[in-house]
């Protein structure tokens, strides 16, 4: 895994991460795939056009500041139900046709998962992700413990995934306003994970600057 280039981790020797959650996604009928870019974003838009993946691209011009700003570049403009995949998600079938079948508005796939669907009933709150991060002690427990996953990994990063962590705590947070509503359910993980252990693929081993 961790010997790859940065358009991610391969899946096996054919297929990246990114090429396999496309694949997945067009089977079980979804579209319309975004991608909201930051660090090295040509060579991902690059990595599209060879591939012929016919992703659509929106940039975060912040990326190095907070990956929150990635969700509330991504959202802006959209009103329908919505699939929230992070990059670093080795996506299941099984967990994804679970949680597009799940009659609920908004669906949670584990804690901290690698899915979310919102449904658009609840875009609004995405939209407002900025006044709704979150910066409290939970994420100061997360970064603690991302901290200490990073320290037992046998890849060493300078880097603390405080961006990750940030975003990922923000959704949750906004997963739980909707579940206080009703409107939420969570589902068991059976054969997905975050492969990235908060660290990062190739960078990890010096071959390109961590951030």
């Amino acid at each position: 895994m961790y010997m790859s280039d940065p358009i991610g981790y391969p899946y096996n020797q054919n297929e990246t991460l990114l090429e396999r959650q496309v694949r997945l996604l067009r089977k079980n009928g979804i579209k319309r795939i975004r991608i909201v870019t930051g660090y090295r974003s040509q060579d991902i838009e690059q990595f599209d056009k060879q591939k012929g993946l016919g992703l659509e691209f929106v940039h975060n011009q912040k990326w190095n500041d907070d990956g929150v700003n990635s969700l509330i570049v991504g959202v802006q403009d959209l009103d329908d139900d919505l699939l929230i995949v992070h990059g670093d998600g080795l996506v299941g079938e099984m967990d994804l046709n679970n949680i597009l079948k799940c009659d609920m508005p908004t669906v949670s796939l584990g804690i901290y998962s690698t899915m979310f669907k919102f449904g658009k009933q609840h875009m609004p709150l995405l939209k407002r992700a900025d006044e709704l991060r979150r910066t409290d002690h939970h994420v100061h427990g997360m970064l603690a413990y991302a901290r200490k996953r990073k320290n037992r990994s046998k890849i060493k990063c300078p880097y603390d995934n405080s961006q990750g962590v940030k975003l990922g705590r923000t959704i949750v947070h906004i997963y739980d306003m909707a579940e206080k509503m009703g409107e939420a359910v969570n589902l068991t993980v059976h054969d997905s994970t975050d492969v990235d252990l908060f660290s990062q693929t190739a960078e990890s081993r010096g071959r390109y600057p961590c951030k």
